[in-house]
């Protein structure tokens, strides 16, 4: 499934990720991790996706090309296609 967004839409959802890791580095930074560790590494989960989330709207400023479908065996019809797409 491909889900197709605006630009405004990607910035949007960008500034809302963005909102989401500076309130989770704030409360990590206020935390006495060594009063409870089990709140301290769920934060940390939810930190790293987030940066994870947004380490992919990084990756892709256009959105990724299709890939074309091709019959098994035909091997070298492909290999001719893609050197005459990369030439």
């Amino acid at each position: 499934m491909t889900l197709s967004l605006a630009n405004d839409e990607v910035q949007e959802i960008r500034r809302a990720l963005t909102t989401a890791h500076l309130q989770v580095l704030g409360e990590l930074s206020r935390m006495e991790s060594y009063l409870n560790r089990k709140a301290g590494l769920e934060l940390c989960r939810r930190k790293w996706k987030l940066e994870a989330l947004l380490q992919q709207l990084d990756r892709y400023d256009a959105p990724p090309r299709v890939l074309e479908v091709v019959r098994a065996g035909s091997r070298e019809v492909l290999h001719s296609e893609a050197a005459s797409r990369a030439a």
